[in-house]
């Protein structure tokens, strides 16, 4: 059947798309679940203090999951009457992802299902195009040691119960009470799902979490300016699971930080250090393209920063002497900590894998075995410890 140019998702892509959904429904919730239960610190954080990234793993295992063909998808999308509009708006709407995953959320709308439609509804707001980007948008240059300070300040004393945050108590609970009232809202527009009503429908979501996190931001910003209200509320606090720096160690951080950040700019990468990081599965010559590739990218500068800050601020936390220059400092930073929760571990998990998957075909090809993957992981962790250890001597 020829779709008219105003019904190319709901005529060609939908059919496919509810079909594939309708005979992996197993598979598919499993991929779901893999998704949440890999983030769920962060998602059920009473603050919105990580980026949750989604990326390339998450998508391969999305359609393999499925058997949703992204090419088909593609293929579909350029008959769309916005196809060949270079700044459209909203840009998620060319992605075939985000158009699948819109179809999915309206097969099981009609077929009220109301646990699936949810969760399915939360993983498109948390797919790359929405919560991960505007979280960017708002909060570009985060500073861990200090940032969640002063957003725990935030949330305890600043926002009211009419922030959704506050209300439902976690960043989880928070984007899925937009999403209900997304879904209430515009439910004649999953009913027709003509092109318009799906350019319509990926717009308002995004606007709703954009709305969300900018409502947070701007007290953020408000009391981070006032440092007389946040650092009064600070305190240390070494339990377990949480804790605070105190404002003298965070200083000796962020001038460990600095030198470390220095350092990077003004010398080329370390052979040396790259072959103290190599292993068996990883050469020191590997380490070293991956490493130049990290640094040579701009872009890449305030994640750098950031998990030199986690390194640095992880080990003032479990030492007594709170000093990089020691061995020990090497030794307790490049030891694995497999099925940790404490949030900081798991974003440097997040930002070393993140460059491994954009900056190595490598790693792409051979992550399936552990092993390999582990040993990846850990070289280029390795490198970055050596490199504060020697930045601050």
């Amino acid at each position: 059947m020829t779709a008219k140019k105003g019904d190319v998702i709901l005529k060609q892509i939908y059919p496919k798309v509810s079909n594939k959904i309708k005979n992996n429904q197993a598979k598919y919730k499993q991929c779901l679940a893999r998704f949440v239960d890999k983030r769920s610190t962060e998602l059920y954080d009473i603050a919105p203090c990580d980026r949750i990234y989604f990326g390339i793993e998450d998508l391969e295992d999305y359609y393999k999951s499925t058997g949703i063909n992204e090419k088909e998808v593609e293929s579909a999308l350029a008959n769309t009457y916005y196809a060949d509009i270079g700044n459209f708006n909203p840009r998620a709407a060319k992605d075939p992802f985000t158009i699948a995953q819109l179809c999915v959320i309206r097969y099981y709308f009609l077929q009220k299902k109301q646990k699936e439609l949810e969760v399915s509804c939360i993983y498109l707001a948390f797919s790359g195009k929405f919560y991960p980007s505007i979280h960017h948008g708002s909060f570009p240059k985060v500073q861990p040691s200090e940032y969640r300070h002063v957003m725990e300040y935030v949330i305890n004393n600043e926002l009211s119960n009419k922030y959704d945050i506050k209300s439902q108590g976690s960043v989880f609970k928070a984007i899925l009470s937009i999403c209900n009232t997304w879904i209430k809202t515009y439910d004649d527009r999953l009913k027709s799902f003509e092109d318009e009503d799906c350019v319509y429908l990926i717009q308002q979501l995004h606007d709703r979490i954009k709305s969300f996190m900018k409502n947070i931001a701007e007290i953020y910003y408000r009391v981070y300016a006032d440092k007389d209200k946040y650092l009064a509320y600070s305190s240390d606090n070494l339990s377990d699971d949480n804790y605070r720096i105190a404002d003298n160690d965070s200083l000796r951080i962020e001038r460990c930080v600095e030198n470390t950040m220095s350092y990077i700019n003004n010398t080329s990468v370390d052979y040396k250090l790259c072959k103290m990081a190599s292993d068996s599965n990883v050469k020191t010559d590997e380490v070293k393209s991956i490493i130049e590739s990290i640094l040579n990218n701009n872009d890449n500068v305030p994640e750098i920063k950031e998990l030199v800050r986690i390194i640095i601020a992880e080990y003032f936390v479990n030492s007594k002497t709170k000093d990089v220059r020691d061995i020990d400092f090497i030794t307790k930073s490049i030891t694995p900590k497999p099925n940790t929760k404490n949030t900081n571990i798991l974003r440097e998990k997040q930002i070393i894998e993140g460059w491994l998957c954009e900056n190595s075909s490598a790693y792409m090809r051979r992550r399936s075995r552990e092993a390999t993957k582990n040993s990846y992981f850990k070289s280029v962790l390795t490198y970055f410890v050596l490199l504060i250890h020697n930045s601050n001597k």
